[in-house]
């Protein structure tokens, strides 16, 4: 009995001491932990946003020419647009647009009502229908910026009486973001040196970075709804297509002066 007692004891005393070692393992590797991460404070960071603009050319341009008609009665206005139409459409083939340039937008056919008026006795009347009112918008995309006037010449010539806006576009501006963002992730990083420099510190690293959306700017040199006839012979300028990136940046710093090396 004492024998099996003793030898019990021993086997409890070797599993302690394996214990033990299993907590200072434990205890020196968060130790050791502990000291790479400088005792499990985070270092400060700095946050900052930047916005950079890239222009470029375009190389092509959308024409919205409009058709608007009144009559006293619905088919009465509606035949009225879609014989001007058909007139449009065949101005633009005649400046051989291809079809697929051209497309069809904005059709529509409603009501006019009369101003509602008082009765003698004062009371408000209801108003009523005086007539309709259609419209049809023709969208045109011009591949050739310098012919973007024989356009809307020939659309107000076939019966177009709205030219609702010119949009220019560029199609190939990968390059042109690609520079944005590029120029918008080094202002951000000069406005960080500045102000670390300002606390008596310096950048030590990129904890995280937040990537905006890019904006395209297509220059208006029209405004929407004015009458096609009030500016057929203003000369179309293209202007530049202006293309915005934005990038968010939180940096890591530390003590110390900036290298300016």
């Amino acid at each position: 009995m004492l024998a099996n007692s003793s030898l019990q004891m021993i086997v409890a005393s070797r599993r302690m001491v394996v214990a033990a070692v299993g907590v200072c393992c434990l205890v020196g590797a968060a130790s050791a932990w502990a000291q790479e991460r400088g005792d499990f404070r985070e270092p400060p960071v700095l946050r900052v946003s930047a916005t950079a603009e890239v222009s470029v050319q375009p190389d092509h341009a959308v024409v919205r020419l409009g058709v608007l008609a009144d009559a006293a009665d619905a088919a009465s206005a509606q035949n009225q647009v879609n014989e001007t139409m058909q007139r449009l459409l065949d101005a633009m083939r005649d400046l051989d647009v291809p079809e697929q340039a051209l497309r069809t937008e904005d059709l529509s056919l409603y009501p006019v009502y009369s101003n509602p008026r008082f009765s003698d006795g004062g009371e408000q009347q209801e108003p009523r229908i005086v007539g309709y009112r259609a419209s049809n918008v023709l969208s045109v995309e011009v591949a050739e910026l310098a012919r973007i006037g024989a356009v809307i010449d020939a659309g107000i010539g076939a019966g177009a009486n709205q030219l609702q806006g010119i949009t220019f576009g560029a199609r190939n501006d990968a390059g042109a973001r690609a520079e944005a963002m590029r120029l918008a992730v080094e202002e951000a990083r000069i406005q960080a040196d500045a102000v670390a420099d300002a606390l008596g510190m310096r950048i030590t690293g990129v904890r995280e970075v937040v990537v905006g959306e890019y904006n395209v700017r297509p220059p208006i040199p029209f405004a929407e709804q004015r009458l096609a006839a009030d500016i057929a012979s203003t000369p179309v300028q293209p202007g530049q297509v202006d293309i915005t990136a934005s990038v968010s940046v939180t940096y890591e710093i530390g003590e110390g002066a900036a290298d300016r090396n």
